[in-house]
């Protein structure tokens, strides 16, 4: 059996995610160790070579266009600093305010309401959640990523050899936070999810006097809501005009391949999906009005339980989800320990009675996955809906013709 921190559980109980069991995350020098993305996919991934061309010119710029998509998340632009309002944190969570104020200009001199003080850029950061990596790596500020949870669930390269080269170091997070080794880091900043007011790292960190922010991207109900979360980075490192310029394009493109599937495939005409897998005895699936059904619609595709409310999960047994997707066309995102139809089979074999499972219709999102389970989707993934989008749609209408050339990004079928 495999067992995972408590951090992991809470974080799938509170928000569906993409698949079962699928990690989520959320040095003595005074210099930033120099981290640079070795990983291939690095180009794509921050949108065709668009920030490596305009990361040198990126400096925060007062008429940056207000936030579009993002629901928990606002930047206030001041005179000489920036608020920041993030909502929703944690089911019932108050506004969290954050000042960002460039070094050099005293906190004092500025009238600032309740809130903490964030001096900008950050210099050395300290990342408990895999998914704010990217989102500093597009804006070509890796070289201030000095710690991060744990290096397991770590995808990008250039992170991973840093870490294997002692320039990036490990925390833990939750209750295994090792206040001691985080400290020995020296983070002017360190970036966390948590999911409550008691969130034991949250704690042991304010407590301790370490400035921290907390992210809740993940608490955004559709896809470029998370993804303009690259937003409030731009604010943190003072490249406002960067961080819009790359949304406005993942956003741009997005968009137009949703309309052009919305036109192409009729309504009548879209397969049904289902998603996820049994766990401990249960089925988690994405309730309705969650970030992966606002994707199944997007992509032209028919999600079975659509017409449910809510935007975290539902928890039904094999034999409910059997009956209303025994004839569906598409099964994706499945327990995170199934790469074959035989270890579907071994968890149980009324999972080979789907149509989907009879036909190979069974796609996991594991093609960028690494030997202890990092696994790029939930890196890359959350700041690229554009990517997941275009992966779904070609696996949902082969022959529309709709992605022509794409080859799976995130996704792969799992039969031969």
């Amino acid at each position: 059996m495999i067992f995972f921190p408590v951090r992991l559980v809470l974080f799938f109980l509170l928000f569906p995610g993409f698949s079962v069991l699928a990690p989520s995350v959320l040095a003595s020098s005074d210099v930033a160790p120099s981290v640079v993305s070795a990983d291939p996919a690095a180009t794509l991934a921050s949108g065709g070579g668009l920030a490596s061309a305009s990361a040198s010119g990126g400096a925060r710029q007062r008429g940056v266009a207000p936030l579009e998509e993002a629901e928990n998340l606002q930047i206030l632009r001041k005179e000489r600093h920036q608020e920041v309002r993030i909502s929703n944190a944690w089911p019932g969570a108050p506004d969290l305010v954050y000042h960002l104020v460039p070094r050099g200009i005293d906190p004092g001199g500025l009238d600032l309401p309740p809130g903490r003080v964030i001096p900008v850029p950050p210099r050395r950061v300290v990342s408990l959640s895999t998914p704010n990596i990217p989102f500093i790596r597009d804006l070509g500020e890796l070289s201030s990523l000095v710690g991060v949870d744990t290096a397991d669930y770590v995808y990008d390269e250039g992170v991973r050899q840093a870490l294997r080269e002692g320039a990036v170091g490990t925390t833990g997070a939750g209750a295994q936070l090792d206040l001691e080794r985080l400290l020995a880091l020296r983070p002017d900043l360190v970036l966390l999810s948590a999911y409550s007011p008691d969130d034991p790292a949250l704690r042991r960190l304010e407590a301790a006097g370490v400035p921290v922010m907390v992210i809740a991207d993940w608490r955004e109900a559709t896809p470029l809501g998370r993804a303009e979360w690259v937003r409030l980075f731009g604010a943190l490192y003072e490249k406002d005009a960067l961080a819009q310029e790359l949304f406005s394009d993942r956003a741009r493109r997005y968009r137009d391949l949703a309309r052009r599937t919305d036109r192409a495939i009729p309504r009548d005409a879209r397969p049904g999906v289902f998603a996820n897998a049994p766990w401990q005895g249960q089925w988690p699936l994405p309730a309705g009005e969650s970030y992966l059904a606002r994707l199944f619609a997007d992509a032209g595709a028919r999600y079975l339980w659509a017409d449910t409310r809510g935007t975290g999960s539902l928890f039904l047994d094999l034999e409910a989800v059997l009956a209303r997707a025994v004839d569906a066309e598409f099964w994706v995102n499945l327990n995170a320990t199934w790469s074959s139809p035989e270890d579907i089979r071994r968890e149980d074999p009324r999972l080979t009675l789907f149509r989907a499972f009879r036909e190979g219709q069974v796609y996991h999102h594991h093609r960028r996955q690494r030997a202890r389970g990092a696994n790029d989707f939930w890196e890359t993934g959350v700041g690229r809906p554009d990517l997941v989008l275009k992966d779904l749609v070609a696996i949902f209408h082969p022959q529309a013709d709709l992605v022509p050339g794409h080859e799976l990004f995130f996704y792969r079928r799992i039969f031969p």
